[in-house]
Formats: C-alpha cells, structure tokens, sequence
C-alpha cells in the first residue's frame, strides 16, 4: 500500500497504475482517504459495501456466529428504505 499527499493526486493520476492501488491519501502526513479502483464492481456491490448500517449488521452476525455459533435471518433482516 502507498501513502500519497493529496497535494499531488493531479500528477499520480497523470501515471495511474492500477497495481499501485489502493493508495492512502494524506494531509500534512495523516490519512483523510483512500483511492482504490472500482473497475469490476457494480454500482450497487460499492454502495452497500460502504453502508454503516449494513456493516453493522455484517458485524452483529459475526458476533453472534463467534458466541452463539447461529445466525437468524430475522437477525440480519434490511427493510428498503422509501
């Protein structure tokens, strides 16, 4: 994995390579981001991927799994937003 400041994302992009992902992007040494390709993920895999809601819930069931050695749907039950 590389850091990189963000001051210099521009010039990186210019030289992409896709084997120097995931880069971690830095202000004044911390890290504020990561930069990863997407390439051959859909649209929907990333966004829920990404949901705290559902890694939440991703994480309950690997708690109960480790202590309880069971999973319930209704446990792991997401309702569609409207």
């Amino acid at each position: 994995m590389r850091t990189v400041e963000i001051s210099e994302i521009a010039l990186l992009m210019e030289n992409y390579e896709k084997t120097e992902l995931p880069l971690i992007l830095t202000r004044n040494g911390q890290p504020v981001a990561a930069l990863f390709s997407v390439e051959d993920v859909d649209m929907e895999t990333l966004s829920i991927s990404m949901n705290p809601k559902f890694l939440s819930i991703i994480e309950e069931s690997k708690k109960s799994q480790k202590e309880e050695g069971r999973i319930f749907l209704e446990d792991i039950y997401l309702p569609l937003e409207t």
